[in-house]
């Protein structure tokens, strides 16, 4: 299955390039190219070290890659956005093994056309999962995620209002597919599927909100607010993925990053137990990740 993903991954940003100019070869009398490409690597850095420090400390580095690929296209009535966005990153503390901090596969892919002068009809197609396991701890032997497990894929038709630095998407009709393909947490019954079953299907309505602005010359700001509530399954709660994040550019390479991403789903639930190994508390909560670093960008 991971091969599976990595090929579709390649596939997918090289026909859309190969798509490109292909289509910029027909197009040459045109004035304005409708494809765009763009690819961004980026990697932060973080570390510290001690030696003889009387107030105590431990020395650490952590490192995240992020690589984006971003294919737009535009012509008349016609606009299509798709990107691929994967990411990793790792930490080590002292004598501690190294602990995943960052893990991140994501596909996205936009269909509009043009209704009004900033409405469009949409279909949207989203879908994410991670690398590897995950663990609560550093120390921990259980993971709590793995490789499509979770891994969420969301199917929508609605509308869409598009101005230059800002886009918001509705749709009453949209259907989001939970993936556990773990059998230990299937089996558990994680991320909301029922004990044993490693797919759990659900139809709902969604909200898609992206928001750009540059803040200052050298300031970006970033933010990507989704809201989806289920018709069937706990209607009120509604499932929240916000993704903020200020680039501060130093220079053509170098900018300091703070990303952050808060994430609330009722079927995500944090257990917690006793020294004895009782399920104490077995609720959702507010997820929240927060990364500031150094960052080496590469843009082509």
């Amino acid at each position: 299955m991971k091969k599976l993903i990595f090929t579709l991954i390649i596939v997918l940003s090289f026909s859309i390039s190969l798509l490109a100019q292909v289509n910029d070869t027909n197009i040459k009398a045109d004035t304005v190219k409708p494809w765009k490409i763009k690819n961004n690597v980026l990697f932060t850095f973080g570390q510290s070290a001690y030696k003889y420090w009387a107030q105590g400390g431990e020395n650490s580095y952590s490192w995240i890659g992020n690589y984006k690929f971003m294919a737009f296209y535009k012509k008349d009535n016609t606009s299509w956005e798709n990107t691929v966005e994967l990411a990793y990153g790792m930490i080590q503390q002292g004598s501690k093994k190294p602990y995943k901090t960052d893990d991140k596969i994501a596909l996205t892919s936009n269909f509009g056309y043009k209704s009004s002068r900033y409405w469009y009809y949409s279909g949207l197609v989203d879908f994410r999962t991670q690398f590897y396991y995950g663990y609560k701890n550093v120390d921990d032997v259980l993971p709590i995620s793995n490789f499509m497990a979770p891994a969420y894929l969301i199917t929508s038709i609605g509308m869409e209002y598009k101005r230059d630095n800002f886009n918001l998407m509705l749709s009453t009709f949209t259907g989001k597919t939970t993936f556990v393909l773990d059998t230990a947490l299937s089996n558990a019954g994680a991320f909301g599927v029922n004990k044993g079953k490693k797919v759990k299907a659900g139809l709902g309505s969604y909200l898609r909100m992206t928001f750009r602005k540059k803040l200052m010359d050298n300031i970006e700001f970033n933010n990507k607010i989704e809201l989806f509530s289920d018709y069937f399954d706990h209607p009120k709660e509604i499932v929240v993925n916000d993704e903020f994040a200020i680039k501060m550019k130093i220079n053509k390479y170098f900018s300091t990053n703070l990303s952050l991403n808060l994430i609330y789903d009722h079927n995500s639930r944090n257990i917690v137990k006793d020294t004895a190994g009782n399920v104490i508390s077995n609720e959702a909560k507010i997820q929240l990740k927060e990364v500031f670093g150094l960052a080496i960008n590469f843009t082509f």
